[in-house]
């Protein structure tokens, strides 16, 4: 059986195509990947334009560089700050796949990846009201009933305040935070109020903040042997962990040890 081989482009200037490269990374590690599918992808779309693509993974930076016939080009940028996006990562992989298989030139992979930026991003007033709803389910999940709908609520408004935080230009720690602190006073207060279980309501109600992705991809990375980028990730999650935990013991503390 014959296998269709993919029939390449004309090699595109190296600036351009790194700097084409350059800006895939950083929308990869943007929408929350870990360092090894980066460099797959990136070597891949490399491939199909002539190069082949050395990519290293730094804590803040991304350093590439391209080579062919003995020439070479190194190029860094620095890494957007992380907006996990499964959507935006599956269209990006598809796309370094598209491009490869058919041979798609370096215009057709900018059209195609300023195509994926534009895609409208879920409605956060819908995203808000899905993790109200996750963390009422967890509250649930851990033996609260009547609390459901006091951890819904608290839920969003914790959620508004650190979106309304982000538009101010806060940054994540803080806004962590505020948030926390405000999920938490409100469960504790209307557990309290209503003699809820007190324990249930606050710990379950700034679940919405543990930073899942972030984890998930220090681990992979540590495993994967990218160990710098999976330490770096490790600590930016902790940090964001302990936030949560200060504003949630802030709250406490003006609640009282009889919240608990």
């Amino acid at each position: 059986m014959e296998t269709e081989t993919p029939t390449y482009p004309e090699r595109p200037p190296s600036g351009a195509a790194a700097d084409f490269l350059l800006g895939f990374a950083d929308a990869l590690m943007v929408a929350g990947t870990q360092t090894s599918r980066v460099a797959r992808n990136v070597e891949r779309l490399a491939g199909n334009f002539g190069y082949r693509a050395e990519i290293i993974t730094l804590p803040k930076t991304i350093v590439m560089t391209l080579s062919a016939e003995g020439k070479s080009l190194t190029r860094v940028k620095k890494i957007s700050p992380p907006r996990p996006d499964f959507s935006a990562l599956s269209e990006l992989r598809i796309l370094s796949w598209e491009a490869y298989r058919n041979g798609w030139s370096l215009r057709q992979c900018e059209r195609r990846f300023a195509e994926i930026g534009k895609i409208k991003k879920a409605d956060k007033r819908v995203v808000a009201v899905v993790v109200a709803f996750g963390n009422a389910a967890f509250c649930r999940l851990f033996g609260g009933f009547y609390s459901i709908p006091l951890v819904f609520f608290c839920t969003l408004a914790g959620f508004a305040a650190r979106s309304g935080l982000e538009k101010l230009g806060v940054g994540a720690l803080p806004r962590t935070f505020a948030a926390a602190f405000i999920s938490s006073l409100m469960a504790g207060t209307g557990a309290l109020l209503f003699d809820f279980k007190t324990s249930i309501a606050i710990s379950t109600s700034v679940l919405y903040l543990v930073p899942g992705v972030p984890l998930l991809n220090s681990v992979i990375d540590i495993f994967d042997g990218n160990v710098l980028a999976g330490f770096s990730r490790l600590a930016d999650a902790s940090s964001i962990i302990l936030a949560m935990a200060l504003g949630l013991l802030a709250s406490l503390a003006i609640l009282g040890g009889n919240a608990l």
